[in-house]
């Protein structure tokens, strides 16, 4: 990853931090959604070695919440690192939060 698009994620989480008013799912859902993401576009072996994310901003003219999200993969026998980090939106469906976009 350039160190220009680290600088501007790494905005965006402080930014998406401040500016947010709470609320969207808890942790542990954000967790569960994300790996539910990573294992359906890639493999379902894939792993999660470790999570974060922030909270998150609520999405605009949807029922959705924008949440930044820092992950280091393994899946296919490669360590992918920190890769996928960015903000996803999350809603949640059915009574289970799921990823249903990535805004950067």
């Amino acid at each position: 990853m350039s160190k220009a698009r680290v600088a501007v994620v790494g905005a965006l989480i402080v930014c998406l931090a401040a500016c947010s008013g709470g609320g969207g799912p808890p942790h542990d859902d954000r967790q569960n959604a994300f790996l539910q993401y990573v294992q359906d576009n890639s493999n379902d072996k894939a792993k999660i070695q470790e999570f974060r994310s922030g909270k998150c901003v609520k999405a605009e003219g949807a029922p959705s919440y924008n949440c930044d999200v820092s992950a280091q993969i393994e899946a296919m026998g490669r360590d992918f690192g920190n890769q996928m980090d960015g903000v996803y939106t999350f809603t949640e469906v059915g009574g289970t939060w799921k990823i249903t976009g990535r805004v950067q």
